[in-house]
This record gives structure tokens, sequence and C-alpha cells, in this order.
């Protein structure tokens, strides 16, 4: 399962990928506006490809896919930022790893045959 979060803070015209990343004034201001009572805040989740404004706004079914894969990857800290795609690598650090097993098992039975001949 592949969980991407992108997070976007605009603040005087610049855009924040966290609150840790907010100049302290921003993150000030940013604490106050979302602990105001009536305060907005701006959600886009894409799930399966499509669309919503929040996670009432999904049918039940996927709702409850996106609860679960968000609890699962909260409770495992597999949430990590969604990185952008011109830098994302073509394997995970675990597919790299299985690769190279099969690479080694492959490497020790040519060895073994070239012995044996």
């Amino acid at each position: 399962m592949k969980i991407n979060l992108k997070t976007r803070i605009n603040y005087n015209g610049q855009e924040y990928s966290s609150v840790d990343e907010l100049p302290p004034e921003a993150r000030s201001a940013y604490e106050k506006a979302i602990a105001a009572e009536g305060a907005t805040v701006s959600t886009k989740i894409v799930f399966n490809g499509r669309e919503y404004a929040s996670p009432e706004k999904m049918p039940a079914a996927e709702r409850q896919l996106y609860e679960d894969a968000m609890k699962l990857a909260h409770d495992s800290g597999g949430m990590v930022a969604a990185r952008n795609a011109a830098g994302a690598g073509l394997l995970t650090p675990g597919q790299w790893r299985l690769v190279i097993f099969f690479v080694a098992l492959v490497l020790i039975a040519l060895i073994v045959l070239l012995l044996n001949r």
C-alpha cells in the first residue's frame, strides 16, 4: 500500500509543506487561526484517483478503507511526506533488498555450477 500525504500551508504568499517549516511568527499565527472558533481549513483528499473535500464526503466503503489506511500508516510510523515524482526512486529500500537477494542467489548458483564442471 502506498500512502502519500501532502500538506500545503500558504502564509503571506509563501507555501510551506509542514507546520515545522513555518517561521516562528507564522507558526504562532497558524496555531491561533486553527484554534479560533469558526476557523476554516481547506482539505483535499485524493483516494483511488478520486478527489474529496473531506473523509465525510467519501462513500462509506472508501471512507472505511481510507480510515484503515491512515490508521495503519500512523500506527506503523509509515507516514512520510510525498516526494516529487522526479525525485522518487524506481524501487523502495525493501524492493532493493529483495533484488539484491535474488541477484546474490543467482551468482551463488552460477558459482556452484561452474565449480561442478
